[in-house]
């Protein structure tokens, strides 16, 4: 049995407040010790029935109830001792509240060891829920013992009755008497009538207090959801929205009464992927789960990358009944993996291809052309005179000049051509779809006019550059990979690069009958760009 020892008397500060909240003052009811008269008994008892029903007219919480319970027993009764215990599920018990003469409970523990716990009255009204009044313990030896406990503090006799909250037992009132035949008859119908009465209120209480935590969870959970970083909408079966957080606002720039106006569709514009928004339809008609990302449109027209998540409400019968969209801007993220994936395929100084996305062109590539039996041409283009002017101008000077060719280039070739820098100042076309071998010349010398042009640096200078470059034509029937193509065109580079000084064209054909079957080893194709090299730098 456990007490709070340490709290206060209901008779001090508390009791008194609850009392003068009653209008009673500072004075507490008087009462007359051991009434003989049974109708001034009765009186009593029902003083305190008014008295308890009073009190829970003024308060609503618990241990304001039991602790005016207990007081109001001492004080309006002949009852000597007033006690609410509960007992755990160990057979212990812990007392709620108390008043009066309170040093028998102090004992009680040692008192009453070696006595059965289970054939106690306390317990006996615990397991069978009924009040018992005057006759503690049948005759025997628990009789006996019962008797030597309480001898010191004259109690002989007592009441105990359960009290229940949310229709389960919860705590027994326990009074003791030093009356014989303390509770007659008459007083037991008026106790069981506050049992009872202490029973509903806290059944009543709970249901209050259920319906506090629930609207206290229901603030929490607003105020956490107008807190939370992601944009949050909730729209009912029909998708009309019937609430938006403060994320979502400063998302979108739409307020609640604005967005529900529009719709969600307004958040949706040209650029929206229609296909992520057939999925949406289609989610919702089914699971109604979606999770994916899709450009919307901020309400001063500006885009940003959503990733939305749509989870369904589900009423007890199965029925949708609301939707909940938890949506959160990722547009940076979007930009830096789009960055990450440019950077991956193009060249960081001319913006060009590089020499991955070339594999990947070339996979596209050359299956259209073996498939319609196009044309296609594969040119190695190298940069004449451009060592020199890195040398004179200095590095930056010449990322100049490979960034305007690369930009001449690009605006030479029709839409169907392609560029892209391998490094250096070497550059690979592909020319696809010329009618003939002329048709590709007035290509070839467009190219040459753009490239030829005056470059000016930043330093006022100008400089200018000439190419040499090496063509080899895509057979037809050609079952050869790429990359001898591509070491083919290089051996026709390197050939226009050496004879530069007496060419009458800056480009070299390679003639596919020169080399019949035979493809470049690896070796000889570096050893052919090394010798390249060494002629551009002596001439």
């Amino acid at each position: 049995m456990s007490r709070h020892s340490n709290d206060p008397p209901a008779q001090n500060g508390l009791w008194r407040r609850v009392w003068a909240r009653l209008g009673r003052g500072d004075g507490l009811p008087s009462r007359r010790a051991h009434p003989s008269d049974a109708h001034a008994r009765l009186k009593q008892y029902l003083a305190f029935h008014k008295a308890v029903g009073q009190v829970m007219e003024h308060t609503d919480q618990e241990h304001i109830l039991l602790e005016s319970l207990c007081t109001l027993a001492v004080e309006c009764t002949p009852v000597t001792l007033a006690w609410v215990c509960r007992v755990e599920p160990d057979n212990t018990l812990q007392t709620l509240a108390d008043a009066g003469d309170t040093a028998y409970l102090d004992s009680f523990a040692e008192r009453r060891s070696g006595l059965p716990a289970d054939q106690g009255p306390l317990f006996r009204v615990w397991q069978e829920q009924q009040a018992l009044f005057n006759e503690p313990f049948s005759a025997g030896p628990l009789r006996t013992a019962w008797r030597q406990n309480t001898r010191p503090y004259q109690l002989r006799s007592m009441a105990v009755l359960p009290i229940h909250r949310d229709h389960q037992p919860w705590a027994l009132l326990v009074l003791y008497d030093r009356d014989q035949q303390g509770f007659p008859q008459d007083c037991q119908v008026v106790l069981e009538g506050i049992a009872r009465r202490v029973s509903e209120a806290l059944e009543d209480w709970v249901g209050i207090l259920r319906e506090r935590v629930q609207r206290e969870h229901q603030l929490l959970l607003g105020t956490a959801l107008q807190a939370a970083e992601d944009g949050v909408v909730l729209t009912d079966a029909d998708r009309r929205i019937v609430y938006v957080n403060a994320s979502f606002s400063r998302m979108t720039g739409y307020t609640l009464a604005e967005i529900s106006r529009f719709g969600l569709h307004h958040l949706q514009g040209p650029r929206t992927d229609p296909r992520t928004l057939t999925e949406i339809d289609e989610a919702l008609c089914g699971p109604g789960f979606f999770n994916g990302k899709l450009l919307n449109y901020r309400r001063d027209g500006q885009t940003f990358w959503n990733h939305l998540s749509i989870i369904p409400i589900y009423q007890r019968t199965g029925a949708i009944s609301h939707y909940v969209g938890i949506q959160r801007d990722v547009t940076d993220e979007w930009l830096a993996r789009e960055q990450l994936e440019y950077e991956a395929c193009h060249d960081r100084l001319t913006g060009l291809g590089n020499r991955r996305a070339l594999t990947d062109q070339v996979a596209v590539t050359l299956p259209r052309v073996q498939r319609v039996q196009d044309s296609l041409a594969i040119c190695m283009i190298d940069l004449d005179h451009f060592k020199p002017i890195n040398d004179l101008y200095g590095h930056e000077a010449g990322d100049h000049v490979l960034r305007v060719v690369g930009r001449r280039l690009h605006a030479a070739l029709r839409r169907s051509d392609y560029v892209a820098r391998l490094g250096g100042d070497e550059f690979v076309l592909l020319i696809e779809g010329f009618n003939n071998f002329e048709e590709l010349e007035l290509i070839l010398v467009k190219i040459e006019v753009a490239v030829n042009e005056p470059i000016h640096l930043q330093s006022g200078a100008v400089v200018g550059v000439r190419l040499s470059m090496g063509v080899c034509l895509y057979p037809p029937d050609y079952a050869g990979d790429f990359d001898t193509l591509l070491r083919y065109a290089d051996q026709a580079l390197y050939r226009a690069k050496a004879n530069k000084r007496q060419r009458s064209r800056y480009w070299e054909l390679f003639v596919m009958e020169e080399q019949p079957d035979k493809a470049i080893s690896k070796g000889s194709a570096i050893q052919t760009q090394t010798d390249r090299s060494d002629a551009d730098e002596n001439g």
